[in-house]
């Protein structure tokens, strides 16, 4: 492709971010957040980075065994806040009109936002008693929000019957996280949001549910709406579901 000029038309900036299918936008030099069509797209992509290919099933009951689907197709990946491809050449990496069109057309179509970063210093302390198996050393929050159609402040069936969708989505995601990175050696589990427990790990009496004021550390808000508190997402709102997958692998592991 041609060097990209600075020009609100450059193809850059529409025809071909039309045609990734995600987005990585560093939030700062500690958190990076990737914008997906889906939870399987997010699967590929950690499985295509630590260059493995599995097949299992999905929805195991087994709270111990994690299995993953073929997931050796390649996943394009965008690298850095500049919004802009690799391979492609462009003369203004921080020109805005570029940026802001490659994110509204992934924002608009991502219904899955996958943010990774190094486990905030006021969270480690709380590591031991979540998951006791977890090692001392460094440790990566990567955290999953997916994007919900209802407002989860509400409740209703319609409400109900997405927050258990959205729940088997990502348990079932987690898992095969979880199973790459422990193929390579690496710690891996995450927090079953139903009951905010551990999956993998041993059973204690801490929480760590999706109102939880920890989530603030995270990078969200947490709202007490009187009746109830609620997660709130910087983009989507309340129109969010969030998971939390924690992990000595290190953040190229994961993007």
């Amino acid at each position: 492709m041609d060097e990209c000029s600075a020009d609100r038309d450059c193809p850059v900036g529409r025809e071909t971010a039309k045609k990734w299918s995600m987005a990585t936008v560093l939030y700062s030099r500690t958190r990076l957040a990737t914008y997906l069509p889906g939870l399987h797209a997010l699967v590929r992509q950690i499985a295509r980075t630590k260059g493995l290919s599995m097949t299992g099933s999905h929805g195991s009951d087994d709270r111990h065994v994690a299995t993953a689907a073929s997931i050796n197709e390649p996943l394009p990946l965008w690298l850095d806040e500049t919004m802009v491809p690799s391979g492609v050449k462009h003369q203004k990496e921080d020109d805005p009109a570029i940026n802001q069109k490659a994110n509204k057309i992934h924002l608009a179509e991502s219904s899955v936002e996958c943010v990774i970063q190094s486990c905030p210093e006021q969270f480690k302390q709380d590591l031991q008693y979540l998951f006791p198996e977890a090692p001392s050393a460094h440790v990566t929050v990567v955290t999953v929000t997916q994007k919900t159609q209802n407002d989860m402040t509400a409740w209703s069936s319609a409400v109900e019957d997405e927050r258990e969708q959205m729940l088997d989505k990502f348990v079932d995601g987690a898992k095969e996280i979880c199973f790459i990175l422990q193929r390579k050696g690496f710690w891996a589990d995450f927090i079953e949001p139903s009951s905010g427990l551990a999956f993998f790990g041993s059973y204690t009496n801490n929480t760590f549910f999706e109102t939880d004021e920890r989530y603030r550390l995270l990078g969200f808000q947490i709202e007490d709406l009187g009746c109830c508190r609620v997660i709130r997402h910087p983009l989507w709102g309340t129109h969010a579901f969030v998971g939390t997958i924690f992990t000595n692998a290190p953040p190229s592991s994961l993007s």
